[in-house]
């Protein structure tokens, strides 16, 4: 039976969630969500890993396994109202999405993967995949995950997306993941850690880059 977050322990959980600042936020985010569902993705996933499948299925098995994350994780409550997204290019209630380039220029987006509430609430997860080896369009999507994580576009006129928590690039190969996160700094998208998972040790490993 689904639990109501009425009764009295998810009450109290809701209001944990609702209390965590976005530091918290972000390690649930990172750590309980992203980095345990990439570890479920090599468990049950790694016959297509090492299939060579396209990086669409990858990104969409991650999806799966994402969206369990989030409604088994502690702090579950926090993203009641979210979803897991994969290709999605929507903004609000149906306008196209943009993001802003260097160049204070509007670019339309489709991301790999996004936890979002599919509405105009902040985006807590922001995601693009490759498999280890292909560099096609990277430049492009790094620049788009440092402009969805900044805390205000540059041109404040911009009707386009930006506050994400966390940006994450992801390379990932049979040996294992390389995951890059992208948070806010001082108003401006930054590289700010390094997280690789090791499937044969099922290790993880973090440096701090930024």
């Amino acid at each position: 039976m689904r639990r109501s977050l009425c009764d009295k322990e998810g009450c109290c959980e809701l209001s944990q969630a609702i209390s965590l600042t976005d530091r918290q936020k972000r390690k649930v985010v990172i750590y309980d969500v992203l980095v345990s569902s990439i570890r479920h993705l090599y468990e049950e996933d790694y016959f297509n890993i090492c299939a060579g499948v396209s990086e669409r299925n990858i990104c969409a098995r991650l999806a799966l396994h994402i969206e369990r994350q989030m409604r088994e994780c502690s702090y579950s409550s926090m993203f009641v109202g979210y979803c897991v997204d994969v290709e999605y290019n929507r903004m609000g209630y149906g306008n196209l999405k943009y993001y802003e380039n260097h160049k204070q220029e509007l670019r339309y987006m489709v991301s790999d993967l996004l936890i979002h509430s599919r509405g105009r609430s902040r985006n807590y997860l922001a995601v693009e995949m490759k498999r280890k080896g292909n560099n096609k369009n990277v430049k492009e999507d790094i620049e788009r995950l440092e402009s969805l994580v900044k805390s205000m576009p540059d041109n404040p006129e911009s009707n386009c997306v930006y506050g994400t928590l966390v940006g994450a690039f992801i390379s990932y190969s049979t040996e294992g993941a390389i995951i890059k996160i992208y948070e806010g700094v001082e108003g401006q998208g930054k590289n700010t850690w390094i997280i690789r998972y090791d499937y044969s040790t099922d290790r993880i490993a973090e440096e701090r880059v930024y």
